[in-house]
């Protein structure tokens, strides 16, 4: 029997983090609501592009055209699209929040997001302009080709003036800000936290550098072209997409009364050297984080009702992510359930753990485990509990999400719907 880890021994500042807002914009959904009804239909929303400078077409999972009709439209003007997913999803989580300015001091209220990417679209183009030695550059363009723009504007949006930044961790980016930003309320430092994840990867340099490396699927249909964990996959999809959460201390949130729709237990992050790509060939940065956070949680594998996977539909990643699971979770019929989702939301880079989280918390709240979606052979090798087929109804009170990415980056949080004590 394992001894479960001690409190006293294993101190965690993140225990107290609240989640009380989300929202979400992606091809999967314009919002949250429409995207976690997709995910439960197993809709997907893909297409075939054709792309010239790689004389190919590409499936990729891109998010609908966006009409913004707010206050910051004139910030918008010259903004990236990444920035326009953002403050969409963004507002999301605020109004779900229901925050309001005479509620917290705007000094309390921080930006902190997460992008592996950054504005990379008004990057590419700025850049092949200024080649182009008869056209000047504006005055505005260092403002907008920086990655600090995307937390900027959005700071500048929810009149915020505490903290505000981009961190960049490639795939985990978004991890690595619910981190920072956990780490700033329990200090005491901030009472609130606009955090998010967004990349909006679908320009025809950045698709090109994708598609040399071969971790792009093969097959030619965009319904079927990601298959997390499936015998046949063969590959990956880009997607661009936001998903933001609102953190708040839980002084903020109790004096406001408002809804808790989760709590963070824990958040590991951790980086090994040896593979630039990915994680290392054996798996070990995998069970190593997942043990890790399990441990800062003070938990045992057992409480875990729910695995959210990073599933990018990669033959090894989803190989060595099943393995990790069974090492640390045990047998079949010792392991929580699992899913992935990234067959609807396509791989949205930084902002995959942002996706991951908003949709373990609309799974929790709904008592629901969504299907995984395009597996229509499990690979026997990748035998976890996942639900095939319908989705299904269980009691969820404690959640797990496992992300990794370029340089050896992995993460890995713990949600909970239990109440703080009073």
């Amino acid at each position: 029997m394992q001894e479960r880890p001690h409190e006293e021994t294993n101190p965690s500042l993140l225990r107290k983090s609240l989640i009380t807002g989300m929202g979400a914009c992606s091809a999967g959904g314009i919002d949250l609501r429409t995207l976690w009804k997709n995910t439960l239909q197993g809709t997907v929303t893909a297409s075939l592009e054709i792309f010239p400078p790689l004389q190919d077409s590409l499936t990729v999972y891109r998010a609908p055209r966006l009409h913004d009709t707010s206050k910051s439209r004139s910030l918008l003007r010259q903004a990236d699209r990444s920035v326009h997913l953002a403050l969409r999803a963004a507002d999301e989580a605020w109004r779900h929040a229901g925050l309001e300015m005479r509620k917290i001091r705007p000094e309390r209220l921080g930006v902190i997001i997460g992008s592996a990417r950054g504005p990379v679209t008004f990057q590419e183009q700025s850049f092949s302009s200024s080649l182009n030695i008869s056209r000047r550059s504006r005055a505005s363009t260092s403002l907008y080709t920086a990655f600090s723009s995307i937390s900027g504007i959005i700071a500048k949006a929810f009149q915020a003036e505490g903290p505000s930044f981009v961190v960049s961790s490639s795939c985990t980016s978004g991890a690595t800000a619910l981190h920072a930003a956990s780490g700033m309320i329990q200090s005491g430092l901030l009472d609130a936290v606009i955090v998010g994840g967004v990349d909006a990867p679908l320009t025809p340099t950045l698709l090109e550098q994708y598609y040399r490396t071969g971790i792009f699927s093969s097959c030619k249909r965009p319904r079927d072209a990601l298959a997390p964990f499936d015998l046949n996959r063969s590959g990956t999809v880009l997607g661009e997409g936001a998903a933001f959460v609102i953190v708040e201390s839980d002084a903020s949130a109790r004096a406001r009364n408002t809804p808790i729709l989760g709590c963070l237990d824990a958040i590991s992050l951790a980086s090994h050297g040896r593979h630039r790509a990915g994680v290392d060939h054996e798996g070990l940065s995998l069970q190593k984080i997942l043990r890790h956070c399990l441990t800062e949680a003070a938990l045992l594998p057992g409480d875990i009702d729910l695995l959210h996977l990073h599933g990018t539909g990669t033959r090894l990643n989803d190989l060595l992510e099943s393995q990790a699971v069974a090492l640390v979770f045990g047998s079949f019929k010792e392991q929580p359930y699992a899913c992935a989702t990234k067959a609807i939301t396509g791989h949205t880079l930084g902002a995959a753990p942002l996706f991951q989280l908003v949709l373990t918390l609309c799974a929790m709240r709904d008592g629901i485990i969504p299907p995984l979606t395009n597996t229509n052979d499990l690979d026997p090798a990748c035998a976890l509990r996942f639900v095939l087929t319908k989705r299904q109804r269980h009691s969820l009170s404690k959640a797990l999400c496992l992300t990794a990415g370029f340089w050896g980056n992995v993460a890995s949080m713990i949600v909970s719907t239990s109440p703080l004590a009073p």
